[in-house]
This record gives C-alpha cells, structure tokens and sequence, in this order.
C-alpha cells in the first residue's frame, strides 16, 4: 500500500484475472457443453453469475483499502454497482453471441421439442434474455446518479456547435455524481448525450473541459459505425448459425463450444478493432479543435486521480498515457 499507484495496479489486474476466470470456467463447464445446446446455455449462465458472484467478493475486500487510499465517500453498495460495471462489460458481448448461438440451435435443431410446451417457453426465454442483453450494449445507461450543474447548459452549446461539425446532433450534457467515488470521467452515451462527472468538472480548467467533450462528441459520431459493425457481425452470426444448426445436431455436442468459441471471436474482435481506432479518431477530432496541450494536460490528470501509471493501459482500447501523449503530438504536428 506504500506505492502511490496501488489501487490503479490492483483494479488492472483485476481485468486479466476477470479472463483468466472466464477461461477456467469455459474448460470446467465442458461437460455440460457435450450435452445439449440447452445444458450449454445453463453452463454459459452459471459461469457468467458465479463470475460475478467471485468479483463481488473480491470488490467487498478491496473497498476499505480503495476508500482509504482514495477517500471515497460512497456507501458499499454504490460501490459495488459502479464497480460491478467492469465486470459486465467483459461478460455482456460473451453472453449475447453465446446465448444467441444456442437459442438458434436449441430451436432450428428441434431440441425443444423434446420438452412440449416447456421447450417452447424455454427457448422464448433464451431469446428474450439474447434481445435485452444485445439492446443493453447498444444503449448504454448512465453510470451514476445525475446532478445539475450550472456549467451544463455551456458545454452544450460548445457540444452542439462540434456536433455540427461531425453531421450529428448533441442532444444533451449529463453531469454525473462522481466525486463521491472519486470518478474523473466522461462518457458518450446513447440517444445524443454525453455525460461528464462532477469530480471532472472541479478538476479541469475550461479548455481542458472542452477538449474532453470534443473526444466524447467523436464518439457520438462514430456509434453509428460501431452499431453497422454490431449490426452486420451479429447478422453474420446468426446466418451462419442457423445455416449450421442441423448441422451441430448432428454432430458431437462438444463442437458446439468450438463453434461458440469462434463466434464471440469472431463478433469481438473486429469490434474492439474499430473502438481502438475510434479512440486515436476522437483525440484527434479534439486536437483539430483545441490544439494538443488542453487533452494532453486533461489525461494527465485523469491518469493521476485514477492512480494509473504513465505506461499502463486503461483496457484493452485505451492504450496507456505514454503513447496517448506521442499520438497527440504528432496529431499536433500534421
């Protein structure tokens, strides 16, 4: 706990440890995937709840240490919503692919009917539970609770006038409660509106503000490439899937987790592709704005409130503070 950067290092680890999880329990589930399609999409939602069921405690051990190293003012529970959210994010896409997978093949290949009216219900149910988890990673809700803020209606317009300028419409700025948590972030969220916390706010001077919501307005711009990909990738998917589902009837049952492996690969992949592009696109949206020192300047701090190490990646999008402030400066220089 000496270290200034301990929590940062430990929430990092935390990310490899969440696969590292996932992993294990893809192999010890293997039997249940060599049954039906029906006992596969059981296992797939028993890993995902004993995941995050494993994370919760692990959150509930490292509470005290992040609320006296970072003086959150937050109660259990809030926190562990707000952290909960990391391990959503990984499970969330795994879960849509996987459960879409098995829906298909559990109905095209006939298995339901083996179960009379229970089979029908049943794989209605997967297909709902497919449908609201897939809609939740197009729409994203707010992450914390909402504040009213003064300086809200000023960025709006600066946000609207960017807006303008990428061919789309900011419809709102949603300042959230992050000072509680400590939370310096901002957030581009669906149906036009861009959030920012509080604890940001207090933090940053009015350039470095505006620079932060011109990268976030980017964002805006790019969803709707992000939804075509979404789009295109999981009709994919289900095309081939349901092209393929008298197929892995027929064969061994265990080919269905090769399949599935596959097809959250091959769904995943070329999005986390194009939202690391979005990233380097929106710095420099933000950069043609507001030169490279404000953004430059507003990461900084970021980084240092959030206890992350210069040379440490955010996730697997962001790349770490170092090379963000070499793109940037050569951002400045084109």
């Amino acid at each position: 706990m000496s270290s200034h950067f301990y929590v940062g290092r430990v929430v990092r680890r935390l990310r490899w440890l969440l696969w590292l999880s996932i992993g294990l329990k893809t192999g010890y589930c293997i039997p249940l995937y060599f049954q039906s399609a029906l006992s596969a999409a059981f296992a797939l939602l028993l890993s995902a709840g004993t995941t995050l069921l494993e994370f919760t405690l692990i959150f509930y051990w490292l509470y005290p240490v992040e609320r006296a190293q970072r003086a959150l003012q937050v109660t259990l529970r809030e926190y562990l919503q707000a952290r909960h959210g990391l391990v959503w994010d990984a499970l969330a896409p795994i879960l849509t692919a996987g459960l879409g997978a098995l829906t298909l093949v559990f109905t095209l290949s006939g298995q339901y009917r083996a179960w009379g009216t229970l089979g029908v219900a049943t794989a209605g149910a997967m297909g709902l539970g497919t449908l609201l988890i897939g809609l939740g990673l197009i729409r994203r809700p707010t992450p914390l609770p909402l504040r009213s803020v003064a300086a809200e209606a000023r960025l709006l317009s600066e946000a609207q006038r960017l807006g303008r300028a990428l061919g789309i419409q900011v419809n709102a700025i949603l300042v959230l409660d992050g000072t509680r948590l400590r939370n310096a972030n901002a957030f581009a969220l669906s149906g036009g509106r861009i959030a920012i916390t509080d604890f940001l706010l207090a933090i940053l001077t009015e350039q470095e503000t505006l620079a932060i919501i011109a990268h976030e307005v980017a964002h805006l711009a790019q969803r709707r490439r992000l939804a075509r990909l979404w789009l295109l990738t999981g009709g994919a998917g289900v095309g081939l899937t349901g092209a393929l589902a008298p197929l892995l009837a027929g064969l061994p049952t265990g080919w269905l987790l090769l399949w599935l492996g596959l097809l959250v690969g091959g769904m995943t992949a070329p999005m986390l592709r194009l939202r690391r592009l979005h990233e380097r696109e929106a710095d420099a949206f933000a950069v043609s704005q507001y030169g490279a020192a404000p953004l430059s300047s507003a990461l900084r701090k970021i980084a240092s409130i959030h206890q992350r190490a210069p040379d440490a990646h955010g996730d697997v999008i962001h790349p770490s503070l170092l090379e963000r402030m070499a793109q940037l400066e050569r951002y400045s220089q084109t």
